[in-house]
């Protein structure tokens, strides 16, 4: 499942409303669901430095700033989110998940740098980029849709005298995952509540 995209999200909230449960300073409750209908519904709490996000589309607590809502505003109408910052804020909930088609691109790159390396107007050099080249193929061949024990099993057993030369001893510093589908909409979510809370506060504050 690929990641939802901001239009994806708006789709998916079209009918979803707000209700201010708890509103005291830094500390807030809010809710936002549809009517009678808690498909896609969450809730957000936060206290002095932290935000939780609960509800039907996974739970995430958020760690920074004393008012959690400025550290999430979006300031103009645009739905800004910043998912490799914000996903470091997080202390509990799955950010990041094995992503095994990230995961062999950065094997591939392993490669192109290997090569860029290489003399190829050497006939040493040829043989080892061919043998390179090929222990690769076999390698994305057999692990496109492994999972992430499968994978690293494979890494683990690499041998570079059969690849050309290829190391992959440094392999764990490379990109191997992706940002969960859950965690990208709940980034979402967020800066929504606090766009539908802060229409909520200058309603309520023109009333007064």
């Amino acid at each position: 499942m690929s990641n939802p995209t901001l239009e994806s999200f708006l789709e998916d909230v079209t009918s979803h409303q707000l209700t201010v449960n708890l509103d005291l300073d830094a500390y807030r409750d809010i809710t936002i669901k549809k009517p009678n209908d808690v498909h896609m519904h969450y809730n957000i709490t936060t206290r002095p430095g932290f935000l939780m996000f609960t509800g039907d589309m996974g739970d995430f607590i958020f760690e920074r700033t004393n008012d959690m809502f400025g550290f999430f505003r979006s300031e103009d109408e645009k739905y800004y989110i910043n998912p490799e910052y914000w996903g470091e804020k997080v202390q509990a909930g799955e950010v990041s998940k094995f992503d095994s088609a990230i995961a062999c691109d950065s094997v591939k790159q392993y490669l192109t740098n290997y090569l860029d390396d290489l003399d190829l107007s050497d006939s040493e050099d040829r043989e080892k980029s061919k043998q390179a080249l090929e222990a690769v193929n076999d390698f994305i061949g057999g692990n496109q849709h492994s999972g992430e024990f499968d994978f690293w099993t494979e890494i683990n057993s690499w041998d570079a005298d059969d690849a050309g030369g290829l190391e992959l001893s440094d392999f764990w510093e490379a990109s191997t995952t992706a940002k969960t589908y859950h965690f990208i909409w709940a980034c979402y979510a967020i800066v929504h509540a606090i766009k539908l809370y802060d229409g909520f506060k200058a309603q309520e504050q023109s009333h007064e």
